[in-house]
């Protein structure tokens, strides 16, 4: 039961987490051929490349972070003071 739980715990932000992205990516490129369009922007592809870039890395650190918890094997935030009340009985 911890197992499922924990998997989707992980997975499903991680999916929430990819269907952003992409459809930050299809934004991204829809804004900026606007802007060459009709401005002749050139540098405006690079900057929302990184923009997007930047928005995916900052959001994928708390996943990231969980992952990591998790692979150290380290207690569940809000399970610790269960596990203390019953480790003191």
């Amino acid at each position: 039961v911890c197992v499922c739980v924990l998997q989707t715990a992980v997975s499903l932000p991680g999916v929430l987490l990819h269907v952003l992205a992409d459809t930050l990516g299809s934004v991204g490129v829809i804004i900026s051929s606007l802007l060459i369009r009709a401005y002749d922007w050139m540098i405006a592809d690079p900057i929302c490349s990184i923009f997007m870039a930047v928005l995916i890395f900052a959001s994928t650190i708390p996943l990231l972070r969980t992952s990591l918890h998790i692979l150290m094997q380290r207690t569940p935030q809000g399970q610790e003071e269960a596990i203390d009340a019953l480790l003191q009985k």
